[in-house]
């Protein structure tokens, strides 16, 4: 069954992304949420989880901006396909490797899963495309 009502609760998350309100992410989530940010290996726990994973996002990708592509909302899951463009402007370190700012614009497909309880987000993992990210950072030299 669609719920409508998780899927409003998600595409206002992705508004409130695009317009950095915190306050709006950090009422979206419940006491014990969790976020995984899957390529990144950091899981974050509590009210605040949503609001640490995208703040770590902005400290590497200052303009980020996310796109919805597909949403799809069935009892207690939503899931978000997208796209998420942004600037390299910050340090980050995926797989053991710490990736110096390139000031590039990279235009990266996403996923997210949010399993939701009474309108709140209880559990986020989120991936995305490293092979494109680090295509776009590195150019052609990602085999």
């Amino acid at each position: 069954m669609r719920n409508e009502s998780n899927a409003a609760v998600i595409q206002g998350l992705y508004a409130a992304v695009n317009q950095r309100d915190f306050e709006y992410l950090t009422t979206v989530c419940d006491a014990g949420s969790e976020w995984f940010d899957i390529p990144f290996n950091t899981i974050v726990v509590g009210e605040t989880s949503v609001v640490a994973g995208w703040q770590s996002r902005f400290g590497i990708f200052p303009d980020a901006t996310c796109e919805i592509k597909n949403l799809v909302a069935h009892d207690n899951f939503v899931i978000v396909q997208g796209v998420e463009r942004g600037t390299h402007q910050g340090v980050f370190t995926i797989y053991d490797e710490h990736v110096e700012p390139s000031g590039l614009k990279v235009e990266i497909g996403f996923c997210d899963v949010y399993y939701m309880n009474n309108g709140k987000i209880v559990k986020a993992n989120s991936n995305l495309d490293v092979y494109a990210l680090f295509d776009q950072i590195y150019g052609d030299c990602v085999a």
